[in-house]
Formats: structure tokens, C-alpha cells, sequence
């Protein structure tokens, strides 16, 4: 059934498109599902004068596969249908998360209140009685495209203030980290400055103020050297860590051989450390054809294979470079510090491991931000920024870093770099 009064429902429909301008687009869809072909028929000639898509269904399975065809704006839904009512119609498509916010109108003959209060409690935002008038029909619709249209922008309004509030708190966070950081660096230089200051005013007095033999001149002017060379290296951490921090420091590609690389910087470190440690180091490759190469000591080798690889070798120099020395300086003297090293055709793996002090496990969640220091060593030397510089370096090399630990057992941090470009692994 329909209007009863269609010219007068004409004549009305022509003062609101005279009177209102409408807030939908005019692009706006319309779902009309009813088992009666001619309120179908009538209700799609009315809303097409209106700028509507329409689109129609006889029956409540097909309307389901025209909503998943494509989705309206809005239902105008019948609810005594053949296969399933408009009931079960609307449930199914509130149950389905992305048909749940299209609005659906019950159009219906049934009057009796149980009825309506089921189409509500099922999720339709509005009942509509046959014979319906038109345009109470458009009036409804024109109600519902608003009210759908003013909770999307509250929608996205509330997801901008949550994002902006996202932002606030993340920029509040930083800054407090920042000036945390400031008050441990003022804390951390001032005390790592005083102590080689002390030692070179120290130093100097004695030479301008006593009498001191060729040699003892020399052993001064060392230690004056010496502590010069500690705080510049200070303060180069400080700078690096300051450019990483602020994405200032920027990947460097070169062509080099990794297993050269690792073999100089090993006996490098022998030589600076002396005989007080002993390091071992083991290398695999896995070659294209499957084949597994191994060698242990490879750093002492002198006839090691070739192996170029594409990498950014000053950023590697820092991490094993921080790592061994961390290492070192956390174990005791006559210790074996072990530098794994496992080459595949797209990482390389370094693992670094020590039988040390180890690292308190409450410590271990915060082992990686500047200026922290573990409870275990504050008696040892050092300012807390290798371990920071590792990880930063890590990243910027789109890399990972893993630790694990035991009190008085040791350490072992294991690192993943990707190896870029085409890598040739050959034999001498």
C-alpha cells in the first residue's frame, strides 16, 4: 500500500526541494527492499526525482547480496517478506562490521506495538506504517542521511582529537625524556670530565713547579695524553649519539669484505687490551649451493675467504667496537670473550659473548637509553652510552639487537644486519 493522497504528497515534496536544501550528497543510495513490485516501483520514481541511487530487492535474500554487491546509504526495509523478514535482514547486516552503520527504516502494514518495538531492538533507526506518505518517506530519509552524516564527522573529529592527543602525549614524553637526558649528560660529562681534568691540572703544576728527569717529563706528558684521549672520546659518543638521536646521521653504503673487516678489528683489539683476555671467534657461511663453511679463529687466520658485502662499515665499527669493549671491561681478567659471526645470503648475525658479571634482569629493560648504567657496576668505569650508541647504530642500519643474561655467568648480545646489494663469497 501507498500514499493515500499522492498530488497533495507532490505538491509537498516540491515546497521542501523549493524551501530546504538538502545535506546529502546527491550521490546518497537507497537499498528498497519490499515484496510488493509496485511501492518498489513508487518509491524509486520518487527518491530517483530527488538525486538518489536507487537500487531494489523483492525479497530479504536479495537484498543481502545487493548490500554486499555494493553498499547504500540507507535501507527502507519491509518487514513480512518470503525466505527470511526484514528482521532477520537487519540483523544479519548489524551482526556484519561493515554493513553495521548503514541505517535501515522499517516500512511496514503491521501496527502493532510489539512489532515496532522488535524493529527497533533489532537496530533500525526508524518505522515507517503503511499506506506511507511520500513525503514523510523523504522526510525520514532526509532526517537519517543527516543524522548518519553528523556521527561520521563526530567520528572523525573524535579520532583527530584522539590522534591530536596521541601526538601531545608523545611530544610531552619526548620532551621530558630530552630533558632527563640533559640532566644526565650535565650529570654524566661533569663527572666523567672532572676526574681526567683533575689528573692534566695536576700533571701540569708538578712539570712547571719540580724538577723531573727526561723519563718522568715523558710519563707525565702520557697520562696528560691519556686522560686528553679519554675525553674525546667522550665526547665523540656524545656527538654520535646526539646526530642519531636527532636522525641527523644518515646510512653509508660501501663495498668492503666483511671477514677482513672483522679479522683486522679483532687483532686490533687484542693489541689494545694485551694479553689479559683471550678471544675466540667462529665464522659460518652458508653459500648459495647449500654448502656450510666453517672456521674457527678465523681472526688469526691468514688465508681467510673473500667475502664483499654491502654495508655501512662505520656503524659496524661502533656496534662490535662497544660491544667487545663492554665485554671486556665487564669480565675478569684471564676471561675468553667469544665473537661468533654466520653469513647467509641475506644477514649477517654477530654474536658477542662474555662469562662476566652479567646484567641484572631488572635492568635489562631499560640497558639501552642513554647515560643507564646497570646496579651491578657502579664501581667500574664507564658513562652508559655504548650500549645506546649499539642500538642506535642497529637501527639506523635497519637492523635488531637481543640480549640475554646471567648474574655472574655472563652476557651474550646477539645482532642482525641485513647485507644489501649482491654479496660474492669466493675462495682464495
Amino acid at each position: 500500500m501507498t500514499s493515500q493522497n499522492p498530488d497533495q504528497d507532490s505538491d509537498q515534496i516540491k515546497l521542501i526541494e523549493q524551501t530546504k536544501k538538502r545535506e546529502h550528497s546527491n550521490n546518497a543510495s537507497v537499498l528498497i527492499v519490499d515484496d510488493t513490485i509496485y511501492n518498489v516501483q513508487l518509491l524509486s520514481l520518487m527518491l530517483i526525482k530527488q538525486g538518489y541511487q536507487v537500487k531494489q530487492a523483492t525479497n530479504g535474500l536479495e537484498a543481502l547480496d545487493k548490500v554486499n554487491e555494493h553498499l547504500p546509504d540507507i535501507i527502507l526495509l519491509d518487514i513480512r517478506m518470503p525466505d527470511i523478514n526484514g528482521y532477520e535482514v537487519c540483523m544479519r547486516l548489524k551482526a556484519n562490521p561493515k554493513t553495521k552503520d548503514i541505517p535501515i527504516i522499517f516500512i511496514s502494514s503491521v501496527e502493532e506495538p510489539s512489532e515496532k518495538v522488535e524493529a527497533f531492538s533489532v537496530g533500525g533507526v526508524d518505522y515507517i506504517s503503511k499506506p506511507f506518505q511520500l513525503i514523510e518517506v523523504l522526510a525520514r530519509i532526509e532526517t537519517h542521511l543527516r543524522l548518519c552524516s553528523l556521527q561520521k564527522k563526530l567520528q572523525e573529529q573524535n579520532e583527530q582529537l584522539q590522534l591530536s592527543s596521541e601526538v601531545l602525549s608523545r611530544s610531552l614524553n619526548q620532551e621530558r625524556e630530552l630533558s632527563q637526558m640533559k640532566t644526565d649528560f650535565i650529570s654524566v660529562v661533569s663527572h666523567e670530565f672532572r676526574t681526567p681534568l683533575t689528573t692534566i691540572q695536576t700533571a701540569s703544576e708538578l712539570l712547571e713547579h719540580y724538577e723531573w728527569t727526561k723519563e718522568e717529563k715523558i710519563d707525565q706528558l702520557h697520562q696528560i695524553q691519556a686522560e686528553v684521549k679519554h675525553m674525546t672520546a667522550l665526547m665523540e659518543d656524545v656527538l654520535f649519539l646526539s646526530r642519531t638521536n636527532s636522525n641527523k646521521s644518515k646510512i653509508n653504503f660501501t663495498n668492503f669484505d666483511l671477514l677482513m673487516f672483522c679479522s683486522q678489528l679483532l687483532r686490533q683489539m687484542l693489541r689494545s687490551f694485551g694479553q689479559s683476555y683471550t678471544l675466540q671467534s667462529s665464522l659460518t657461511i652458508a653459500s648459495d649451493s647449500s654448502e656450510v663453511i666453517s672456521i674457527e679463529n678465523y681472526h688469526l687466520c691468514s688465508d681467510l675467504p673473500t667475502l664483499m658485502v654491502r654495508m655501512d662499515e662505520k656503524l659496524l665499527r661502533q656496534i662490535l667496537t662497544n660491544l667487545i669493549t663492554n665485554a671486556i671491561k665487564y669480565s675478569l681478567q684471564d676471561k675468553t670473550i667469544e665473537i661468533d659471526l654466520a653469513i647467509d645470503r641475506e644477514q649477517a648475525t654477530f654474536v658477542v659473548r662474555d662469562r662476566g658479571i652479567g646484567i641484572p634482569e631488572e635492568d635489562l629493560e631499560n640497558l639501552f637509553n642513554p647515560f643507564y648504567r646497570g646496579k651491578n657496576v657502579s664501581t667500574l668505569p664507564g658513562s652508559g652510552l655504548g650500549l645506546s650508541i649499539v642500538k642506535n647504530c642497529t637501527n639506523i642500519h635497519h637492523g635488531s639487537i637481543s640480549v640475554k643474561s646471567q648474574l655472574n655467568s655472563g652476557t651474550e648480545f646477539i645482532v642482525i644486519l641485513p647485507i644489501y646489494g649482491d654479496r660474492i663469497a669466493r675462495d682464495d
